[in-house]
C-alpha cells in the first residue's frame, strides 16, 4: 500500500532532479556574477543530463 506522501520517481525523473540540484550548487560555489553563474548552471546541467543517459545507454546491453 502506498503512503499519501510517498512520491515515486522514475530514474530519468530523479537524475533530473539530482542534475539541477548539483548544477546550481556548482554555479553558486565556482562563479562570480549573474551572467556566467547562470551559464555555468545551464552548461554543468546539460552535461550531467547527456553524460547520465550516455552511460545508462552503455550500460543497457548488459542489463539482459
Amino acid at each position: 500500500m502506498m503512503h499519501p506522501y510517498e512520491l515515486r520517481l522514475s530514474h530519468f525523473q530523479a537524475m533530473v532532479i539530482f542534475a539541477l540540484v548539483i548544477s546550481i550548487a556548482f554555479g553558486f560555489l565556482s562563479r562570480r556574477g549573474a551572467y556566467k553563474r547562470a551559464k555555468y548552471i545551464l552548461w554543468s546541467f546539460i552535461l550531467f543530463l547527456l553524460i547520465g543517459v550516455g552511460i545508462g545507454w552503455a550500460m543497457y546491453p548488459f542489463s539482459r
